[in-house]
């Protein structure tokens, strides 16, 4: 089943070629972009590994590849890429030394003082035998001056501009050829002992090709002549960047980061995540101006006090406005009852990570990672039970909940883990005496108690976003998991067996109702007359025939 987006036809599922798992697909050899570029991935393949493909001209299902390899080649172009630049920029760098120093000796030779006239005027018989009995080498080492430059040399006079031409003037005797070539030894020995450019400047250069560099040079910037204060963050706890001290009051963190840790020891520990920095207090450590906006500060930093920052390099911080009684955005001013859901927010403003499959944006990596296990369609079976999960985070969860009896959802106020979602909400109100949250629908009269409840009431009820079709006969579904259990009526599959009787049915809901039968799990009780029954419908069947009157 292949559905046509606007960046290109998605086929899912489909056969990756480059690891061989049934994932969401792209095709190999059609454009796409990715964040304003386009890209073609099997030339990407070709101009990274020199891999040629075969068969990339038949049926597009047999020529795919899944976003995780997509995105591993995305890195190993990149990766060339940044190797590339480095290269050029050595090389760059070393012709660079090369031609300054051909130029610094042919300055050097320019600049040979004249030689006196009255210092070389001899006899012609004797510079004739002088040039005679001096060696080839020598006469090639005076420039290539063969005799018909000497010789033209005897006919310049005393006007002609030495400064223009000082070696056309001097005469032909073996007194001034030793001396000139004394001076070329000389100019040639000075140029070999010259410096060359500082091997700090081609670091440098090359340093700033890194990402990583200008990332961690600009981070490095703002903390050290600034007030800011860099903090990180467990669920609702905030933690000294420095040395990992616990805090519930922000002006209390504040003041300890002020008073126990000089900025200049600040070092960038999280090399692959962003910098959470509250900016409550920005203002200049130099010179003590007062600032309240980050970019008002980065202006001042370079231009009043020159310090190195980089524009044009996305800043890789998240900033906050802490205070201890008011959780509230630093970008839209929109309200959070605490610490944990302002941070998950800011996803919403900082989407540096774009998940292909679902399109929610991410801050960083390591929660764009930790999304995608959500993705990561397979069998992942319990090792306990030997339960199979088509993702390995509800495999994980299943374990913590069931076989580890462990919660993963964190209260707010004390940290105590709970099963689930609903279950933290139910603790806020008992425990801590929270109001109950409600999110009321603004199309109709229903409540709600999640936001996500909200927003699945919305895209089903109201918005009829029922996305996913049916490709024989149509019928559109609100979930993929619903369109799954549907396409058994078309295909005829049976593909969930009992391991007690052998007998299979096409979906996995209709088999666990049957395994009740050899359970005696009688769940469905008669109200009037207390008899139980495994299925539903044998209770429906039950009130029809015995209790009529309150059908």
């Amino acid at each position: 089943m292949s559905a046509i987006k606007g960046k290109g036809p998605i086929y899912d599922p489909g056969l990756c070629r480059c690891c061989g798992t049934m994932k969401k697909c792209r095709v190999l050899n059609v454009e796409y972009e990715n964040s304003g570029k386009k890209e073609v991935y099997s030339d990407m393949m070709m101009d990274c590994f020199g891999l040629l493909l075969s068969h990339l001209d038949g049926k597009p299902s047999e020529r795919l590849v899944c976003a995780t390899c997509v995105l591993r080649l995305r890195e190993a172009v990149g990766f060339r890429q940044q190797v590339l630049q480095c290269e050029e920029a050595f090389i760059q760098m070393k012709m660079y030394d090369i031609d300054n120093e051909e130029r610094q000796i042919e300055e050097r030779i320019i600049c040979i003082p004249k030689v006196e006239m009255d210092e070389v005027k001899t006899e012609p018989q004797d510079r004739e035998s002088d040039v005679g009995s001096l060696s080839g080498d020598a006469l090639a080492d005076t420039g290539d001056y063969g005799d018909d430059e000497l010789i033209k040399s005897e006919t310049c006079n005393d006007d002609t501009n030495s400064d223009d031409l000082p070696l056309q003037c001097i005469k032909k005797d073996s007194a001034s050829l030793k001396r000139l070539e004394l001076k070329r030894q000389r100019v040639r020995t000075s140029a070999m002992m010259m410096k060359k450019l500082p091997m700090s400047k081609l670091q440098q250069m090359m340093r700033e090709r890194d990402p990583a560099y200008i990332r961690e040079t600009n981070i490095l910037t703002i903390v050290e002549f600034s007030y800011v204060c860099p903090f990180k963050c467990r669920h609702n706890h905030l933690l000294c960047y420095y040395c990992g001290e616990n805090f519930q009051d922000p002006l209390l963190l504040r003041q300890h980061t002020e008073s126990l840790h000089h900025p200049k020891k600040f070092k960038v520990t999280e090399t692959k995540n962003v910098i959470k920095l509250d900016l409550t207090r920005i203002d200049c450590r130099l010179c003590g101006a007062g600032i309240d906006n980050l970019e008002d500060f980065k202006k001042h930093i370079t231009s009043v006090h020159r310090k190195k920052y980089y524009y044009n390099h996305k800043d890789s911080i998240l900033p906050f406005r802490l205070t201890k009684h008011e959780m509230k955005c630093a970008l839209c001013d929109v309200l959070f009852p605490y610490f944990h859901a302002l941070n998950k927010h800011m996803n919403e403003h900082f989407s540096n990570y774009v998940c292909e499959t679902c399109g929610l944006g991410f801050v960083d990596k390591a929660r764009f990672v930790m999304h995608q296990q959500r993705h990561d369609v397979g069998d992942f079976p319990c090792e306990t039970c030997g339960k199979i999960f088509k993702a390995q985070y509800n495999r994980d969860l299943h374990i913590d909940r069931v076989h580890n009896k462990r919660g993963r959802v964190y209260c707010p106020k004390c940290d105590m883990k709970l099963m689930s979602y609903p279950q933290k909400l139910k603790h806020l109100v008992e425990v801590h005496g929270e109001e109950p949250l409600s999110f009321p629908c603004s199309m109709c009269d229903k409540v709600c108690d999640t936001r996500r409840t909200l927003t699945i009431h919305r895209r089903k009820d109201h918005l009829k976003d029922y996305r996913y079709e049916c490709q024989c006969c149509g019928q559109k579904f609100f979930t993929r998991f619903a369109l799954n259990n549907h396409m058994p009526t078309h295909t005829g599959e049976r593909n969930y067996k009992c391991k007690v009787c052998e007998k299979s049915y096409p979906r996995l809901k209709t088999l666990k109702d049957h395994m009740r039968i050899h359970t005696n799990d009688r769940r469905y009780r008669c109200h009037i007359c207390g008899q139980a029954f495994i299925q539903n419908c044998s209770l429906k069947g039950h009130m029809k025939s015995q209790h009529p009157e309150y059908g």
